[in-house]
């Protein structure tokens, strides 16, 4: 599902990313799930880079996603987008 590689993403020196899946892209807004490598460990994270002024992209929302929960939040996902017409 993480399929596309983690240079196709905005991000700066202080995020790495290793690879993650894009959500939605506009010229504006980049919205995407990614895997990230941090110093304690990997996590998931939902972000939403915006693009400024200058054409430079910014995280402007993230969400990190507890190993613990992530089954159930898919689930929850799921569920919804069952119901959702």
């Amino acid at each position: 599902m993480l399929d596309e590689p983690g240079k196709a993403f905005p991000s700066r020196s202080e995020l790495k990313i290793i690879r993650g899946k894009t959500l939605t892209k506009t010229p504006s807004w980049h919205k995407a799930i990614v895997l990230i490598e941090q110093e304690s460990g990997r996590r998931l994270r939902l972000v939403g880079w915006q693009r400024n002024k200058e054409g430079d992209w910014r995280i402007r929302q993230k969400f990190n996603i507890a190993k613990g929960y992530a089954l159930e939040i898919a689930a929850a996902c799921e569920a919804y987008a069952n119901d959702w017409e």
